[in-house]
């Protein structure tokens, strides 16, 4: 499983959970607020992935078709979009498919 795979199953989780919580009538306001909240934060990191990949993929594209010694910065691109994705996978580091190496450095 990559970190991409990785993050988009626990975003399914996390809406799964809000909806199922919005469901619940004994929610309070502030818990609805919130839940609706995580909904909208599940979208926004669905979006970011998006950006993210895209860029990754834009890179690797370039350097496939670059020749040697136009890949200047690209590979730094490539390694940059790793380290957001990463940052995006930290809080749910407790899970048990968390990656040892998506682990950024404190």
């Amino acid at each position: 499983m990559d970190v991409v795979e990785f993050l988009l199953e626990r975003i399914k989780e996390d809406e799964k959970a809000a909806q199922k919580l919005l469901g619940d009538r004994s929610v309070s306001q502030s818990g609805r607020w919130y839940e609706h909240r995580l909904l909208r934060e599940c979208e926004a990191k669905r979006r970011l992935i998006r950006v993210i990949e895209s860029a990754r993929q834009a890179s690797l594209a370039r350097i496939v078709a670059s020749s040697p010694g136009e890949t200047v910065g690209m590979t730094e691109a490539i390694a940059w979009t790793a380290l957001a994705l990463h940052a995006l996978a930290f809080p749910y580091s407790d899970h048990p498919d968390f990656q040892e190496g998506w682990r950024l450095a404190e």
